[in-house]
Parts: C-alpha cells; sequence; structure tokens
C-alpha cells in the first residue's frame, strides 16, 4: 500500500471510534500515506489521531450554502466546488479507500474517486448501492436491528480495514497548549489540586437522549456528600441553559465548561477528571481516548452493545425496558427509560468505579434489577464485549445477540461455533425455515443458471426468475415478522443487492451461492438456539422442514 483514505464524514465520536484502525493501518502498512477525509466542523478531531498523515477537509456547510443560493452563484459554484475536489482526489491515486460514513452522498464521492480497493459504502456504474465489504454490511444490517447487535462500531471498522488484532482502545493526542489551558480554566475556577473531579457530559445529539437536569443536580449531591467532589459540566454552546440550572442549583461546586473549550481543551479537561458521567456521545469516547473512566448511560437508541466505550473496564448502566432501544428516526413522547437509571444507582456505580471495586459495582447490580449493569472488556479473539455485573441470568434478547455474535465470528473469523447460553426453541425453528426456503432458494437459481446456459427458452428463464423472486419475497417477509431471523434475512438482502453484472448465468451462480450460505448460517443458528439433545428435523431435498408458530 502506498496510499490509504479513510472516509468518515460523520460525528466526533464516530471520528475518535476511527482511530484503533488508523493506529492499525500504521503497524500493518508503516510505509503508506494515511489521510483521512473528514467534515471540516471535525478536522480538529483527526488532527489529533495518531498515524494520520495528513487531513483532508470537506466544507459541507459551504455546500449546502451554495446548493440553496445564499453565495455566489449557486448551483455552478457547487458544481464546480465538488469537480474541483472530485479531480484532486482522483488524482491522489489511492491504492485503498475506506468509506466509514454510510451516507448516499459518500457511496458517490467514493465511486468517483475510484480507488481499485474500495471498502464500505460505494456505487455500482448503474447508480446503484454497493456495500463492498462483508462486515460493512453486517454493520449494515446490525444498524436496522440492533437489539441483534453482535458487535461493537469500531471493530466492524477494523474489520473492514484488515486490522484483525490491533489496538484495544481509543486515541487522541492532547497538545501542551491545551494541557495548559485545562490547568489554568480549573485554577481559574477556584477547583482544589487533588480534590475529587467528576464530568458530566450534558447534552447528546436530541434532547430524548439526555439525561435530566434535575437527575444530574440529585447525583452531585450525593457524591458530594460522599467524597466532596465537584463537578466540571461538559457541553456544546447549546447545553448552557442545562448548565445554567444545574450550576444554580450546585453554586460553587459547579464548574461550567459547556461552550467554553476546543476539542483538544475538552480532552485535557477530562484528562484532569476522576470519572465522566454521560450518555452515548462524543465525549464519552474522548474520555476513553484519554484514560478516564467512564460511567455511561444508556437509554432510548442507545445500546451497549454496539457504541459502547472501546477499552477494558469502563461501566455501562442500560435502562432494560420492554421497547428499547427506539429506533432513530422515532420521537418517544414519555421517555421513562430515562427515570430508570435512578441518580442513586448511577452515585453507586461512579463511587464503585472511582475506588476500583469491581465486588461493590456486582453488589449494586443485584440491589437495582431493572438496570443492566456491565463491564466493558475484549474476548479471546480481540473483539470488545460487555458482561453483565451481578448474577443476573440474561434473559431472551441477550441469549439471541450472543447466539448471533458466536454465528458472525464463525462465519466471518473461522472461530468454533458454540451453543447459546440459553435454548431458545421457537426461534430455532424459525431458523430452520428460513434455512428450508433459502435451500430451495438456491435450487431456483440452478433452474435459471442451466435456462441461462441453454438461452433458448427466453420465456421458461423469465418465469424461473420470477419464481426466486417470490421466494426471496418470503424470506424478506419471514425476517420481517420474526426477531430470531432479522438480522440474518437483512444481511442476506444485502448480499443480493450487490451482485452486479450483465452476464445472467454468473448473476445466477452468484445468487446461488448467496442462497447456499443463508441456509447454512441458518441451519448453525438454529443448533445453537437448540435444547441439547433435540432431535432435529430431517433433512429432505428441498432442505429443513420447520414449523414456525
Amino acid at each position: 500500500m502506498r496510499k490509504i483514505l479513510v472516509v468518515n464524514l460523520t460525528r466526533f465520536g464516530d471520528l475518535l471510534q476511527t482511530s484503533p484502525t488508523i493506529v492499525g493501518l500504521r503497524e500493518n502498512h508503516p510505509d503508506a500515506e494515511l489521510v483521512a477525509l473528514v467534515e471540516r466542523n471535525f478536522a480538529d478531531v483527526a488532527r489529533g489521531l495518531p498515524a494520520v498523515d495528513r487531513v483532508w477537509e470537506l466544507d459541507l456547510d459551504r455546500l449546502g450554502r451554495m446548493l440553496i443560493g445564499e453565495t455566489g452563484d449557486g448551483l455552478r459554484a457547487a458544481y464546480r466546488l465538488v469537480d474541483d475536489t472530485v479531480k484532486a482526489l482522483r488524482d491522489e491515486r489511492f491504492d485503498l479507500a475506506l468509506n466509514y460514513s454510510s451516507s448516499k452522498m459518500s457511496a458517490v464521492l467514493l465511486r468517483l474517486i475510484g480507488a481499485p480497493d474500495t471498502r464500505g459504502w460505494t456505487m455500482s456504474a448503474d447508480g446503484h448501492r454497493l456495500i463492498a465489504h462483508p462486515w460493512s454490511r453486517l454493520f449494515a444490517a446490525s444498524c436496522l436491528h440492533r437489539r441483534q447487535a453482535p458487535f461493537n462500531l469500531v471493530d466492524y471498522y477494523k474489520r473492514v480495514a484488515g486490522v484483525a488484532a490491533g489496538p484495544e482502545r481509543l486515541f487522541f493526542e492532547v497538545p501542551a497548549d491545551a494541557r495548559r489551558w485545562a490547568a489554568d480554566f480549573l485554577a481559574g475556577a477556584g477547583a482544589p489540586p487533588g480534590a475529587p473531579l467528576v464530568a458530566f457530559q450534558l447534552g447528546a445529539s436530541r434532547p430524548v437522549r439526555r439525561w435530566p437536569a434535575a437527575h444530574f443536580v440529585a447525583l452531585a449531591r450525593a457524591l458530594h456528600a460522599a467524597i466532596g467532589a465537584r463537578f466540571l459540566l461538559c457541553g456544546g454552546g447549546g447545553d448552557r441553559p442545562v448548565a445554567n440550572e444545574i450550576a444554580a442549583a450546585l453554586g460553587s461546586l459547579a464548574i461550567d465548561a459547556c461552550g467554553r473549550s476546543s476539542i483538544a481543551g475538552l480532552g485535557a479537561l477530562l484528562e484532569r477528571a476522576d470519572v465522566l458521567v454521560t450518555g452515548d456521545t462524543g465525549p464519552m469516547h474522548m474520555a476513553v481516548a484519554v484514560g478516564t473512566p467512564v460511567v455511561a448511560l444508556f437509554f432510548g437508541p442507545a445500546l451497549p452493545f454496539d457504541t459502547g466505550p472501546y477499552a477494558a473496564d469502563h461501566v455501562c448502566l442500560h435502562a432494560e425496558v420492554a421497547c428499547a432501544p427506539c429506533d432513530h428516526n422515532v420521537t418517544c413522547l414519555e421517555p421513562f427509560c430515562r427515570d430508570t437509571l435512578a441518580p442513586a444507582a448511577v452515585a453507586e456505580a461512579v463511587l464503585a468505579r472511582r475506588a476500583g471495586d469491581w465486588q461493590a459495582l456486582a453488589a449494586a447490580a443485584a440491589r437495582w434489577p431493572a438496570i443492566a449493569w456491565y463491564r466493558t472488556g475484549f474476548d479471546a479473539e480481540g473483539l470488545a464485549d460487555v458482561s453483565l455485573l451481578g448474577a443476573r441470568p440474561p434473559g431472551r434478547a441477550e441469549g439471541l445477540r450472543r447466539a448471533y455474535r458466536a454465528l458472525w465470528k464463525a462465519v466471518l473469523e473461522g472461530t468454533a461455533p458454540r451453543p447459546a447460553s440459553a435454548a431458545l426453541p421457537r426461534d430455532a425453528a424459525v431458523l430452520r425455515e428460513v434455512a428450508r426456503l433459502a435451500a430451495e432458494g438456491a435450487g431456483r437459481a440452478l433452474g435459471v443458471e442451466a435456462l441461462a446456459a441453454d438461452a433458448g427458452d427466453l420465456e421458461a428463464l423469465e418465469v424461473a426468475a420470477r419464481r426466486l423472486e417470490e421466494l426471496d419475497a418470503r424470506l424478506f417477509r419471514l425476517g420481517a415478522m420474526h426477531e430470531a431471523a432479522a438480522l440474518l434475512v437483512q444481511v442476506f438482502r444485502f448480499e443480493t443487492e450487490n451482485l452486479e453484472g450483465e452476464d445472467v448465468g454468473a448473476l445466477a451462480r452468484a445468487t446461488r451461492v448467496v442462497h447456499e450460505e443463508l441456509a447454512a448460517r441458518a441451519r448453525l443458528l438454529a443448533e445453537m438456539l437448540e435444547p441439547a439433545g433435540a432431535v432435529r428435523p430431517a433433512m429432505s431435498q428441498g432442505g429443513d422442514h420447520a414449523s414456525v408458530g
């Protein structure tokens, strides 16, 4: 590799989560130039990532102003900007381009850049979306079916880049001038050197994802009574009203940093905190990157399994309500899950994590059964994981997610499959039906392939192709109706969408392979979920038969 492009046009936290991939790429390709393509608002984050040689900035705000006619000659100016950018990026002649943005705009851009090895979101010659890597397709499917999210976002990033091992932490290099600024800021606020300092991240991307101000106040009072802590209020300028409310209640105990620091300054402030209490936010990932312990609050659409802290020994508290997680596209009118994470429970988590007392954390987990308490870590393959604290047995959702995790590790990593932690026979029956239909689909694809080779009867070929489409529609309905099959069928859908070409016979062969793989995966997952010693359905020419209630 001579030159590698890493594209991430998303937010602050997502950029920080690319840092292990970039560091791993540097280890794998020490002589390559690593270029990060980011949105201009977050360029300072990219500059703080070790191993980045150059940062390309896209000013999407300026492009938007051009498109709506606020500057210059509108559409023509926007076209020239895009054309100049594409030409400059194409002239770089990247050997490898990794697109970690899932937008259509980024897919078009990656197609236009034309790197010979493009992974992630790109586009076919006729304008259809392509998701060009198995781990990228799994990630895209997991975003749509998050109850079964098997892996942390960072591990998807790493595996797409071929970083199979790599660092088990995030990175951000805090510059010396930012550290001096943070020291002066805290001294000016009257923070006693060495006194307990707990940081609160107040903001989130949407109001429904914010823990209420009254809860932060109650938490602060409990922590001050226990250890005499003071509190660093973190957030952007838009969080000032919440910060003002909390500061008015806490008085001199609060140090309001909302909207007052640069990105590097935030990292320097968080370095000096004992613990950060936060939702699923960019500052959570910054705290992880600078080595500050995190107590992360997961509610609403947030889940610790896929976007939790990427490092060992952080604490995640998840409000396990029946409707969790929310869909990102839905605005909840009654976000009661926030109140499930009671300030008293969070106070116990902060005190025990600050002391490094995992026994106390496990005991606290038993006292708060409405909350799932997790400790972050890594498994034997180096993939991020969370383990339940306390003696709480995993429920059905956790059992299904664990089985999916074992399945994808077997399929994509070659590990030995293991039985699920709990038998789920009804779910196994659903998966047997998926396997049966997929095997039947493979047979129908074989028939299309044979007719395409003969090329004599176009009407029969059309009928055979339509019968295959009808069977796929049944598979898609099965995935929509049954949670156990949802992720498996969604990955299959993305795989079929990724098939391209003009040769009908070659497409039929590729389609047959995709169906055969779905059948094999569904059988394997069913075996994991069946009770020990269960009698499996007999095989027939059409595949496995199973009754689905």
